[in-house]
């Protein structure tokens, strides 16, 4: 099952596992974090809001951690400060001093292509770091830093699959990710279109491009993830809705309601 508990944090059960993504555990407020530069306005040191409380639901245990990247909006103080340090953490290596700083011990840092094996009650979880870039213009993107999406893999008498985007544009890695893995059983992508107003243009996808990409991906689902909660995000989750209606999208979208849990579709 999966509890989507805003942005582009959520808890993924499955097979006595408990992963939670990119975790943004601070609450409502007019200053949830601040980023170096807003995406929109180019305003430097910019404060961002959330705009709805995480669940009161309490974490739970937790076995794994698995970040995409390390920016103030997916890795906040809050998580920095109460999650248990001794949980496993996968991550870029580009995080890894600041996951470290923070006191986090069992650090499994993952560059692109980069996999590890978590046994599980009935076989074991494959997880692969794949390419997530963060902007189509290549001076941006490295600016940004190297970013991570995730390929999970149950193996066992029940396989799943499931792709995890982390902060992506619509790129050539994302279709070799197509290439490779399609078709995917669960689709995760970060949508928002964050930048899109902004000078240096998309650092999310928007609904134009998670469409085009669920059509190499073939996924059976799709939890859209990354919209609504924070104040830099720029497109409702109804506009990638909206486009995979129009464009008849065979996937079957699960919109998840913060907080609710839902049974990871088949």
């Amino acid at each position: 099952r999966l509890q989507w508990r805003g942005g582009p944090t959520a808890i993924l059960e499955r097979d006595g596992l408990r992963l939670l993504t990119d975790p943004v555990l601070g609450p409502r407020g007019p200053v949830a974090f601040v980023l170096p530069k807003h995406p929109s306005t180019g305003v430097e040191n910019a404060p961002v809001a959330r705009y709805t409380d995480p669940p009161a639901e309490p974490l739970g245990r937790l076995d794994v951690i698995l970040l995409s990247h390390n920016h103030a909006d997916h890795f906040d103080a809050v998580a920095r400060e109460t999650l248990p340090k001794d949980v496993t953490f996968v991550l870029p290596p580009d995080a890894a001093d600041a996951a470290r700083a923070a006191g986090f011990t069992r650090l499994t840092p993952l560059d692109w292509d980069g996999e590890t094996v978590i046994p599980t009650r009935a076989g074991r979880l494959r997880i692969l770091a794949v390419p997530a870039n963060h902007s189509h213009d290549a001076a941006l993107d490295a600016t940004l830093g190297k970013g991570n999406g995730y390929v999970l893999r149950w193996e066992g008498a029940t396989p799943y699959s499931i792709y995890w985007t982390g902060d992506s544009v619509f790129t050539e890695p994302m279709r070799a990710v197509a290439a490779r893995f399609a078709p995917i059983d669960l689709w995760l992508p970060h949508l928002g279109a964050v930048g899109v107003d902004g000078a240096r243009g998309l650092r999310t996808m928007d609904a134009e491009e998670a469409v085009a990409a669920a059509a190499l991906l073939r996924p059976r689902h799709v939890i859209p993830i990354h919209h609504t909660t924070f104040g830099h995000y720029r497109e409702p989750v109804t506009a990638f809705v909206q486009r995979a209606a129009t464009k008849r999208l065979p996937a079957h979208i699960h919109v998840p309601t913060d907080g609710a849990w839902m049974p990871l579709p088949r």
